[in-house]
């Protein structure tokens, strides 16, 4: 169905507050970025910005919806377009590893958020994204499970202990900052989690 002007402009509005919030939200904790803050580094007026979204924790779940929608299309293009499927997965545990490595302090912020409130309606949006997430990866793996491989847990096991190695690996570093991190150490325990701990 096609926009009309004013929804098309509402949503660069939108998508314009969102990469201005998310470069805040990646220089220091959620909770001390404000939307007087945002507002200013947008050069929108603080009445425009309520009037696209209710509060900085609908800006951080538009931020985390936009970055999964642009997780699943490298997930689709990379891996369930790629012909090699142990190349794939590669790619799939580096994409997600990424993400998480990006995102890791809207990830945290939004788990603190929901313990700590009753969920606005928004936040079924950040769900919905979640659950096209998940589909997507296990599209993935049903697909290297035909081409041969053979894994010790089911696809939602699978992707549940994936998930929860990276993110396990992104709360670590935030932590315990380990002075000699690097990408390819994690890229390469993940990696040696999946070929060697839960592969049959």
């Amino acid at each position: 169905m096609k926009m009309s002007r004013k929804e098309v402009e509402r949503s660069f509005k939108k998508d314009f507050v969102g990469e201005v919030a998310f470069r805040l939200f990646s220089n220091k904790p959620f909770d001390r970025v404000s939307m007087d803050e945002i507002a200013r580094e947008a050069e929108f007026g603080k009445g425009t910005l309520y009037k696209l979204f209710s509060g900085k924790e609908e800006i951080m779940v538009h931020v985390i919806c936009r970055g999964i929608e642009n997780l699943c299309r490298d997930l689709e293009e990379q891996c369930l377009g790629n012909s090699d499927a142990r190349q794939a997965l590669r790619l799939l545990l580096e994409l997600e590893y990424d993400f998480y490595t990006r995102y890791s302090n809207l990830v945290l912020a939004l788990v603190l958020y929901q313990s700590d409130y009753s969920e606005p309606a928004f936040l079924e949006r950040v769900r919905m994204q979640h659950q096209q997430h998940i589909d997507l990866l296990v599209k993935i793996f049903e697909r290297s499970r035909i081409e041969g491989m053979r894994f010790r847990m089911d696809n939602q096991e699978l992707i549940r202990a994936l998930k929860a190695a990276i993110k396990g690996l992104m709360i670590n570093h935030i932590e315990q900052p380990i002075p000699d991190y690097s990408r390819e150490k994690d890229l390469e325990l993940l990696n040696a989690m999946l070929w060697t701990g839960l592969l049959a």
